[in-house]
């Protein structure tokens, strides 16, 4: 499998981050499926710089590979926030962007057990992954494109806008558009 293959992967799990609506998106590949995965990955990360997108690597084996897109000024205003500064810096993360992300993935990476804290990272509500974090996954109000622990209607509202993009942008590369021409340029 070749460019295409890999352009809906990444647009169907990374729609909101390209658009510029979300800081980050995660995306796993079966590198298998792909006959040059790391010459893809490395023509794809070039082209997304340009674009203000960078990549970032968390995990990576003989088979898979997980990869957080982000957009870097966009992860940097997420990440000020009181709540998400309060959980990363109770889990030791360091306040330097690139810091974190290196300790991010050595989380990720460790021992099979996954951080939850990437929902920081991903753009969640700092509130929300409080919630998640403090009822170990459980007792949420609702659950989309993450569980909801407070600002039920909010998150609805978020929720909507996302579905709309996401479909509009995959519509579109479903019928021939690139995913470069399609991802915003950052400011």
């Amino acid at each position: 499998m070749g460019r295409r293959v890999f352009e809906h992967i990444v647009g169907s799990h990374a729609a909101l981050t390209l658009l510029g609506i979300k800081p980050g998106s995660l995306v796993s590949f079966k590198k298998s499926d792909f006959d040059d995965f790391d010459f893809l990955l490395s023509s794809y990360r070039r082209c997304f710089a340009c674009k203000g997108i960078s990549v970032c690597i968390l995990s990576e084996n003989k088979e898979y590979a997980h990869i957080f897109l982000y957009r870097r000024s966009l992860l940097e205003e997420a990440l000020k926030n009181e709540i998400a500064r309060e959980i990363l810096l109770s889990l030791g993360y360091p306040q330097n962007i690139f810091l974190s992300l290196a300790y991010l993935k050595r989380r990720y990476s460790k021992d099979g057990a996954f951080p939850h804290e990437i929902g920081l990272f991903l753009g969640y509500p700092p509130e929300d992954v409080k919630g998640f974090i403090e009822n170990k996954g459980r007792n949420f109000l609702l659950c989309a494109y993450w569980k909801v622990y407070v600002n039920e209607q909010e998150a609805k509202k978020i929720f909507e806008k996302y579905a709309s993009c996401a479909k509009k942008f995959c519509d579109e590369l479903s019928g021939g558009a690139s995913i470069l021409d399609l991802s915003v340029k950052a400011c």
